[in-house]
């Protein structure tokens, strides 16, 4: 069994959704994957569909964030249709690892502050022009929670309201949460979301609630 545990959730704000999300496990190892298809290209979901196949065809022979942003320097040139953000974070019991491309993001949230894995990712050219420039990143071994997610979310909310959306709630409503504060007053969202949560799989089988504070 992982050491860690996860949770996710998309939501679309037009008849389809083009941002996927994916959660791959092995041994004590858990991959994420977030990728928001470029509405404008014309085949995004295509393209955000591709990086997860291909992440999920390639994790097992990925080892450093070198690696990682190399493995997205060849999805980008391989995808055929379609643009897409990718953000992959590699967590493992010795340390997180990752790249990323666009403006989804990935962050750590630890007593009350937000620190960022992808902060020195660059938003253009996304994955699928062939010309994009993923960079990787590493982390300490998690502690707190690990938000990714897509610029659905990330883009419309601040860091004061995504902590008051975990706040003492329980692990497996975070991503649902996360999301239902960008929803619009008319009950319409800006765009589609998607958002995945990770932490250290608890010792007891008591349901654990995240303080920010």
């Amino acid at each position: 069994m992982s050491p860690f545990e996860s949770v996710s959730a998309t939501q679309a704000y037009r008849e389809r959704c083009e941002d996927r999300v994916a959660v791959f496990n092995h041994d004590a190892r858990t991959v994420v994957v977030v990728a928001d298809g470029a509405g404008g290209t014309g085949a995004g979901d295509v393209a955000a569909l591709s990086v997860i196949r291909e992440i999920e065809a390639e994790y097992l022979n990925i080892h450093s964030a070198k690696e990682w942003a190399s493995l997205l320097r060849q999805i980008d040139c391989r995808i055929g249709d379609g643009e897409t953000t990718a953000v992959v974070v590699d967590v493992r019991t010795i340390g997180i690892a990752g790249a990323s491309v666009g403006d989804s993001r990935a962050v750590i949230v630890k007593d009350g502050i937000i620190s960022e894995l992808t902060g020195n990712q660059k938003r253009k050219p996304l994955i699928g022009t062939g010309i994009a420039e993923p960079i990787g990143f590493v982390y300490p071994p998690l502690e707190g929670l690990l938000l990714v997610g897509t610029d659905g979310f990330f883009n419309y909310v601040k860091p004061n309201t995504i902590l008051a959306s975990i706040a003492k709630s329980d692990f497996q409503t975070i991503p649902r949460k996360c999301i239902d504060v960008v929803r619009l007053p008319a009950g319409d969202y800006w765009d589609d979301a998607g958002v995945v949560a990770v932490r250290n799989r608890p010792r007891s089988s008591t349901r654990q609630r995240f303080a920010v504070d």
